[in-house]
């Protein structure tokens, strides 16, 4: 995988199965951390159908940290959210990037403080695939360490990309 590399990204359930997919281009490769950029209007494929997204979004995958973190700017370039989702740490191949999404997240709104979300979608998933008492715990734990990274984070700025259309994920 190198900069400028067109990937795919695939976010899979705790039972395996695979609900969004994207394509991103990587913007930086480090030792275990891939940061990928997708532009205004790329196009995700879900469970809910396709759709065309209407932020540019940085974002941040580390292999072995669990979680992820999008940086969500909007078209007058201006950040909109901190998004960071609990995760397992990623896989990096060659061209995709693959993680599954424990459902636990935290937000941040600048100028608002950031806040644990999607707790309800959380309780479903646990009972759904049996999450045990101490790995909820660790989810809990992942996402009240977020709350702080989600305050010092510094957002590098809109990435230097271009609107896409039609992109296959």
């Amino acid at each position: 995988m190198q900069i400028g590399d067109r990937i795919r990204v695939r976010a899979y359930k705790a039972d395996g199965s695979c609900y969004r997919r994207w394509r991103a281009i990587v913007e930086e490769v480090g030792r275990g951390r891939v940061v990928t950029v997708t532009p205004f209007g790329h196009r995700l494929e879900g469970e809910e159908g396709i759709w065309i997204c209407q932020h540019a979004i940085r974002t941040y995958y580390w292999a072995d940290r669990w979680y992820n973190l999008l940086e969500v700017y909007g078209r007058d370039g201006e950040l909109e959210e901190i998004y960071i989702n609990v995760s397992s740490p990623v896989e990096i191949h060659d061209v995709e990037i693959r993680f599954t999404d424990y459902e636990l997240d935290v937000s941040k709104r600048p100028p608002h403080e950031p806040r644990i979300c999607d707790q309800d979608e959380f309780r479903e998933a646990a009972a759904r695939y049996g999450y045990s008492d101490a790995f909820q715990k660790a989810c809990h734990r992942v996402a009240r360490e977020a709350v702080g990274i989600a305050n010092r984070w510094v957002a590098q700025g809109l990435p230097a990309i271009e609107t896409e259309r039609g992109t296959t994920a």
